[in-house]
């Protein structure tokens, strides 16, 4: 049974202040918590306490239970108490903030996927959920992004947060680093080139903007090459964008699907 001091402790933490405080957030339903018994490869999240019904333990045997430090048996009483969802699931983790030391070396030789001020959760989380199925391990945000913490960006990655590293960085600083002169800086514009017609570096440094206004004016001269997903709607007016998310998936899909630095043409 869940005290009413877990209780308390389980509801604070879906604001940013408390799990800032005591380095921990949840993670909730029998799909998450189960990618992250059985799918943190570097085994940086540690679950510092699992809540959950009698039937699910017994029903989960071939889980690695033993990650948790402490296991509580919880009723479906309990799980309405302190759930976020609106039919809550029979487990919930309680689970460390793993410390994450920002290394530029680590940026150089894979592609990374960089945001500047992120606002929406749902966007977050379904961009790290895209990050993690085209195999790319790193993304970094400004500081003024949403936490990636927030129960709802953890809960629309869909397991992703626990294989997809988050570091939040000033991006101007780090673009002005001399390791990262090496590094093909792509941004992505409304005006950019055409997508399909430029040349990607493999190992791209890759920037979003703000679901609003875009990049903004001071990592423009920072950025090497513009970049744009052309637009086929044929109406008039068009639609004004691409939601940011969307746009991560298309310029990922083409990174990958063509060979290193071909452009459309050569395909």
């Amino acid at each position: 049974m869940i005290s009413s001091s877990q209780s308390k402790l389980i509801q604070s933490l879906q604001k940013k202040k408390y799990r800032q405080e005591t380095r921990l957030f949840p993670v909730e339903g029998e799909k998450l918590v189960g990618e992250l018994l059985q799918g943190d490869p570097a085994g940086r999240f540690h679950i510092r306490e699992l809540f959950a019904s009698p039937e699910w333990i017994a029903a989960h045997p071939s889980l690695q239970l033993h990650k948790a430090a402490r296991i509580t048996e919880a009723t479906p009483s309990d799980f309405r108490k302190i759930s976020n969802q609106v039919s809550p699931q029979p487990v919930l983790a309680l689970v460390s903030i793993p410390e994450e030391e920002s290394s530029p070396e680590e940026l150089l030789r894979k592609p990374v996927l960089a945001f500047e001020s992120i606002r929406d959760p749902g966007n977050l989380g379904t961009i790290l959920r895209t990050a993690d199925w085209f195999g790319i391990g790193q993304v970094v945000c400004s500081p003024d992004s949403t936490d990636m913490y927030n129960p709802k960006v953890v809960q629309s990655t869909m397991g992703a947060i626990f294989r997809v590293r988050v570091l939040y960085l000033d991006l101007e600083d780090l673009l002005k680093r001399g390791e990262m002169r090496t590094r093909s800086v792509v941004g992505t514009f409304l005006d950019g080139d055409n997508l399909y017609e430029t040349m990607l570096d493999p190992d791209s440094f890759i920037l979003f903007g703000n679901e609003s206004h875009g990049l903004s004016g001071r990592l423009t001269p920072l950025i090497q090459k513009r970049i744009s997903i052309p637009s086929f709607s044929g109406s008039e007016p068009g639609p004004e964008s691409l939601n940011v998310a969307a746009s991560v998936a298309v310029v990922c899909s083409e990174l990958r699907r063509r060979p290193a630095g071909a452009t459309q043409s050569e395909n």
